[in-house]
Parts: structure tokens; sequence; C-alpha cells
């Protein structure tokens, strides 16, 4: 195994590799979508989509709402709770801002969330996980840095942040009023132009209009561990960066996609 990256192994962990006591991890916390939707039915689907993709979701327990990749009941659980526990409270806060009419990135001014604070690491290291978690969802090697950053085993934070109001449920909200929404941007990977090879992980995480973008760059020691440790997967990214010059995203897409 290498420093950078460890080998995608459908039934260990997606964090620290593991194999024992797996269990999944859901894409939108639980606790959120409760918050958000209360006692109305749910589903699941993407807009712009047949009819046919769209389905009811058994409620905020449903297999449909997990990652397919595990991890296991410590990470889930010890490692990560005071992470999910940061973002819990940064979502109020962030909420509570765009309440008021004031900009969502008002949050880093208030101490709690200060540059380097624990509080601020662990908002952070929320978002790795779900990275990591999308990133095996795919396929991907597990990047060894990011999984360390997630369950605070390591510091240095390799995530960056955005937030901004979701472009697809103001488009819709627009047209059919405000209505309970959740949605994640699964897994976008950033190529390099000349070589194709993956270069940067982006996704999304949606609670009612506010959006929270997020992603991690490679850096160059981890770029080459790719390329000579993990070929296929390398190969995988190079005909994707290929199939989007050749037809690329929609205008509509890149919104929806937060790009």
């Amino acid at each position: 195994m290498s420093a950078f990256f460890a080998d995608y192994n459908a039934n260990a962990c997606c964090l620290c590799g593991s194999e024992q006591k797996l269990t999944g991890e859901h894409k939108i916390k639980a606790s959120l979508l409760r918050t958000e939707f209360g006692a109305e039915g749910m589903v699941i689907g993407r807009f712009g989509e047949p009819n046919d993709t769209i389905k009811s979701a058994q409620g905020v327990k449903s297999k449909a709402l997990h990652f397919n990749a595990p991890m296991c009941a410590e990470c889930n659980n010890k490692r990560t709770q005071a992470p999910d526990l940061a973002f819990d409270g940064f979502h109020k806060s962030v909420s509570a801002l765009v309440a008021d009419g004031c900009d969502p990135t008002l949050v880093f001014e208030k101490d709690e969330y200060a540059l380097g604070s624990e509080q601020y690491l662990n908002v952070f290291r929320y978002f790795a996980k779900l990275l990591c978690c999308q990133m095996a969802d795919i396929g991907a090697p597990r990047r060894i840095h990011m999984a360390r950053f997630a369950t605070g085993l390591a510091d240095e934070n390799c995530v960056w942040l955005e937030i901004d109001d979701d472009w697809t449920y103001k488009k819709t909200s627009a047209e059919f009023g405000l209505y309970q929404y959740a949605a994640h941007g699964g897994l976008v990977v950033y190529g390099d132009k000349e070589t194709g090879g993956a270069n940067a992980f982006h996704s999304t995480l949606t609670i009612g209009r506010l959006r929270y973008i997020f992603h991690s760059r490679l850096n160059l020691f981890e770029q080459l561990d790719l390329r000579a440790n993990h070929p296929e997967f390398c190969q995988w990214c190079e005909k994707k960066v290929e199939q989007f010059k050749n037809e690329p995203m929609s205008a509509e897409d890149l919104l929806r996609l937060g790009l």
C-alpha cells in the first residue's frame, strides 16, 4: 500500500479500511432530513428525468438514502461523531443568517468557527467524510490523508467549501412555490486538461434552499501515486474527461452541480 491511496475494497470501511462491524452511512444526515421533512412523505428522484425515476422513500432510514460503500461502526460512531454534531450546529447557524437576509459565509466570523478552531476543523471533517463515501461509491481508491482528516487523525484540512442558494431549488420554487427539499450532487471528478488524470473531487449537499459546495484537490504526489499504482481508476477518469470534451455538459447541468 502506498502512503497516499489504498486499493478499493467493497467489503471494507471507506475511511479506515477495517472489515469488522460494517454499517451504512447516510448520504444526507437523518437528523437534517427529519428537520426538513418532519412527518411529510419523501420521494427520491432527479428533476428533469421521467416520472418513473421518482420513487417513495420509506422514511429516513431507507437503504435508498445510504451510500453503497460501508463504514465500520468505530468510524461511523466514535471517530466521526464530533464532525456530525459540528455540522448540525453549523447548519443551524448558516440557516439563521440566511433567514435574516445575511451572507451565509458570515458564519466564519463567529469565534466558534474561526479558522483552525476545533469546530471549524470538525465542519470540514464532515465534508471530507462525505467525499470519502462518494469516492468509494464509484470504486475509487481510498484517499488516505482525506480519510485520516475525516476521522480526526490528521489536522491538515484538505477541503474547500462554498455556500449558496441551490440553483435547482431556486428554479423549481419560482414555478411551484416553496417546498421541502434535500439533495446531494454525487461525485464530480476533475481531470487534468492535458493528461485526463484525476486531480480533484467535488460534490454538493443541499438542505432546503441552502447548498454546500465542497471539493478537494490532489497534490502532485497523490496524482503521481494514482497514475503509478491505480491505473484502472486513472483510465476510467481519462475516459470521462475525454467524454466531457466531446460532449460538454449543458449550462443547466453545470449550474445544478455547482460548477
